[in-house]
């Protein structure tokens, strides 16, 4: 007998205390759907074996190497969850699986791990064995690529031989990005062909009203011959026909199970939630509270004291709460992920909050000496702390998941997860102490929990023709392979991806908000060489780049980080920095450019800091050298306004030849509020830019 469970919806599993962190230390991780455990090939039905009661599989490292480490067992191979993995401290390993009795393998199935692609498996070869002493090959194969994180590959074998131990030899496919050779894989299924039934059952309704007659057909595979219903809160509760007429009495969510069974044995199908009873005139009636159950590790903490002070019916809020998000996310009762229980437990901690458990079984954690530290802003500070955490950790327990990716930060997958929680936050008024740090970003990817929560707040602003974080978060569900621009043409259409509305939305930023991206503006038809890595920057300036602010901030790309170079030291650099005195004497900053070859520079640019506009240059002269001795007057300027800043100022420079040196020469004579006498005399420069045509 061997047993399937299977969930009608795609709930979350997490290892404590990874991933997510929002600001408040709580964290959330991938989901993983239970792995497939039967098919049909050439009109066989085949079932996944390693599953069987009584089978085992067991690692043989290579000698000198650590143990697996602890949740990342070879057991893990055959637990029935892609998000679990096998992990090896070595380039190889070689695993044995000990089946229950001798079968004929028709092929197998690999899942690949949630991080580092070149610790997959690319090399390997299968024997088979009756006594594990000798081995008979019976597959290879090199070469080979996962196409994406917790994806399955299948390979087929000409076997018919039958064996009850299996050995895997495998090799990785190189040195991961830390450097490390590590072999790690997901899960492993053996297919072999079934005696007895594969379960399977439809139904002709699984949104039905109350007392509404469902038909409930019987679809497994290998001729059974007798079959064992349950139904959860129906009726019947049970039946042994094949097609049972059944009706539920009450709204909810409701488990289905069958067992079936022939003259070889049976096998048991549980579905959970696969049935929703719903009334369509009130789409939230039947809406299942989490439970919620509170571990008090120091009851008499100020902490704790101050927590039930400000929530005396924390179950309630966090009740009221999940229903709001799920509403938020959600048409009706019949779509929502069945998010089941909160532990909130609360003790001394070295974070101030954490998620743990599981997306349906949640566990939060709050430090109690955290809580206790806002009791000097007051219970709002504390109401607030806590109601910002809870609104965005719950949105995990209801959202949907991509079928594909891996929680990684940067990556789609992720950033889906932490933005939509956060975009939730924002929505219910916990989250902006955050607003003002609204800024450019390169793209949708380089910060989910901020800009990108933002981001979807203006496209839900500017679409209001649609509920679009609805349909946003019902694409993870529609769509087989998801990425954000998929996404946003599934809901948008094919000319509106992600990366057209998120150019809208920088274009709003700079508009309606004068948010800029920190590079120079860029000039049509020029690159700007001064980034090239084998540029050479320097000054002849004493400058602060102790604090961050050296030479190296003229060519980052960024005009938020910027140079500081003294011409007059002020009365902080005594108290300060004293190990920059004294300064290097000096009337200008010469600012000097290095090329790895002589080319043309056509234009220049200069972008000033986001402060202290009065330490922009008042005047400069640009020059041009082979030889770094004899120089050639380019372009000068007279800058006696007060610059704009974080703006790039642009000019043209009369120059026909190619060099390999080029100087600024920065003079700063304004006067004024940090300028002069013990305030000193700095030059400020957010940026600079050597223009060339492309």
């Amino acid at each position: 007998m061997f047993n399937l469970k299977y969930s009608a919806v795609t709930f979350a599993v997490c290892v404590a205390l990874t991933g997510c962190n929002d600001g408040s230390g709580f964290t959330s991780t991938r989901s993983s759907e239970e792995t497939p455990v039967q098919t049909v090939v050439n009109d066989s039905a085949q079932r996944n074996m390693v599953g069987d009661t009584g089978s085992k599989v067991e690692a043989i490292l290579a000698d000198g190497t650590d143990d697996s480490p602890a949740g990342e067992q070879v057991e893990n191979l055959i637990d029935g969850k892609a998000g679990t993995k096998f992990l090896a401290f070595d380039s190889k390993a070689t695993v044995i699986f000990s089946a229950v009795k001798e079968y004929e393998l028709k092929g197998y199935n690999f899942i690949s791990a949630a991080d580092e692609p070149n610790r997959d498996p690319k090399n390997w070869v299968v024997y088979g064995s009756n006594d594990k002493q000798d081995w008979i090959e019976i597959d290879s194969r090199a070469d080979e690529v996962f196409e994406s994180r917790g994806s399955m590959r299948s390979f087929s074998i000409e076997n018919e031989q039958a064996f009850q131990y299996f050995k895997f030899e495998m090799v990785h496919a190189g040195t991961d990005s830390y450097g490390s050779n590590i072999l790690q894989l997901a899960e492993l299924q053996l297919m072999v062909v079934s005696d007895v039934p594969l379960v399977e059952f439809i139904a002709t309704n699984v949104t039905p009203a109350v007392d509404e007659l469902v038909v409930f057909k019987d679809e497994s595979l290998v001729n059974p011959t007798s079959w064992q219903w349950t139904f959860e809160g129906g009726t019947p509760q049970t039946s042994n026909e094949r097609s049972p007429l059944v009706k539920f009495s009450s709204l909810g969510a409701k488990s289905v199970t069958l067992i079936a069974a022939n003259d070889k044995g049976e096998s048991t199908l549980i579905k959970e939630d696969y049935i929703r009873v719903w009334d369509e005139q009130q789409p939230w009636a039947g809406f299942e509270n989490p439970s919620v159950t509170f571990i008090k590790n120091k009851p008499e903490h100020a902490g704790q004291k101050a927590l039930e002070r400000v929530f005396p019916d924390l179950e309630a809020v966090i009740q009221e709460i999940s229903l709001k998000i799920a509403k938020r996310l959600f048409n009706n009762v019949t779509e929502i992920n069945t998010f089941e229980s909160v532990k909130f437990t609360t003790d001394l901690y070295d974070f101030p909050a954490a998620k743990g458990g599981s997306d349906k079984h949640m566990e939060l954690m709050f430090d109690l000496n955290h809580i206790a530290s806002l009791e000097g802003q007051g219970d709002e500070a504390i109401r607030r702390e806590v109601l910002g955490v809870l609104w965005h950790e719950l949105t995990h327990g209801y959202n949907n998941t991509p079928k594909t990716g891996s929680y990684e930060a940067g990556n789609d997958y992720h950033t889906y997860l932490e933005s939509l929680a956060n975009f939730i936050r924002i929505e219910a008024g916990f989250y902006e102490h955050a607003r003002p740090n609204i800024a450019w970003v390169k793209d949708h990817n380089e910060d989910a929990y901020n800009q990108t929560a933002f981001f979807l707040e203006w496209v839900v602003n500017t679409n209001k023709s649609i509920d679009f974080i609805k349909r946003f978060n019902a694409s993870a569900n529609e769509l087989d392979k998801w990425d954000f621009d998929l996404a946003f043409k599934h809901i948008f259409g094919a000319d509106r991806g992600i990366e057209v509305v998120f150019a809208e939305y920088i274009a709003y930023l700079k508009d309606e908000k004068g948010i800029t991206a920190p590079f120079p503006t860029p000039v049509a038809g020029f690159k700007n060489i001064a980034i090239l890595e084998s540029v050479i920057v320097n000054t002849n300036a004493t400058h602060i780049g102790i604090w961050g602010e050296g030479p190296d901030k003229l060519v980052d790309n960024n005009i938020n980080n910027k140079f500081n170079a003294l011409i007059e030291a002020p009365w902080w650099v005594a108290e300060y920095a004293p190990d920059l005195l004294p300064i290097a004497q000096i009337n200008s900053v010469h600012t000097d450019f290095v090329l790895a070859q002589a080319t043309k520079v056509s234009k220049y640019s200069i972008a000033t800091a986001k402060d202290n506009a009065i330490r922009f240059p008042s005047s400069w002269d640009m020059y041009g050298s082979n030889d770094g001795e004899q120089w050639t007057l380019l372009d000068s300027q007279e800058f006696s306004n007060l610059p704009e800043l974080s703006a790039t100022y642009t000019f043209d420079v009369a120059n026909t030849a190619e060099y390999i040196h080029y100087r600024i020469d920065f003079h700063n004579t304004r006067t004024g509020e940090a300028v002069g006498g013990d305030s000193g005399r700095l030059i400020q420069i957010g940026e600079i830019a050597l223009w060339s045509e492309e």
